[in-house]
């Protein structure tokens, strides 16, 4: 495979996993599929240019398709995790949706990585709502920060927070004490 040669000499591990994806939903496009969505760690390293570093890349995407993918371009599995180790490329599969719901779908943001390649990512918002959870919920004391540089990444971009969705969101995953600690730094 062409796609999988031109990988293998991306020694940055960001654009590696970033174009990888690219690459993939360039391929689920072709067979007419809805395209993947990046969640988690490696969204978090795309809209922090690198900042933030993950192992691994987390997907939304149909199974069915990803998995005859991966299977074509040399990828194993164990257990939910494939994985190609000449790669070195991990893939978390997560489901099929969002399970934010429809809004969030609509908010997914596309990263043009080329002409022809780019990717589609959650939303900031939402990674701002995911990372403030893993705060809450699993004690990962970094997750406020990289929820506060998230913040400023879209103020940088002239890109308001939609603090109304923000709100509503923290709401339904019961973290507004999060929210409102958050909003008012």
């Amino acid at each position: 495979m062409k796609e999988i040669q031109e990988i293998v000499k991306i020694e940055d591990p960001v654009k590696k996993r970033a174009t990888f994806v690219a690459f993939l939903t360039r391929e689920f496009k072709r067979r007419g599929a809805k395209e993947p969505v990046v969640v988690g760690g490696l969204a978090l390293e795309i809209y922090t240019q690198g900042s933030y570093t993950t192992g691994d890349i987390d997907l939304k995407s149909e199974k069915k398709i990803l998995e005859e993918i991966l299977i074509k371009w040399g990828f194993n599995k164990k257990g939910r995790v494939w994985f190609n180790e000449n790669l070195d490329i991990y893939i978390d599969w997560l489901g099929s949706s969002l399970e934010e719901g429809i809004e969030a779908e609509k908010r997914v943001n596309t990263v043009i990585i080329d002409k022809d390649l780019e990717l589609k990512v959650i939303s900031i918002e939402d990674l701002i709502i995911d990372r403030l959870k893993a705060y809450k919920w699993w004690k990962d004391r970094d997750g406020f920060m990289w929820a506060k540089i998230l913040c400023e990444i879209k103020k940088s971009l002239d890109d308001p927070l939609d603090k109304d969705y923000l709100k509503t969101r923290a709401k339904e995953e019961k973290i507004e004490d999060v929210i409102g600690k958050l909003l008012q730094e």
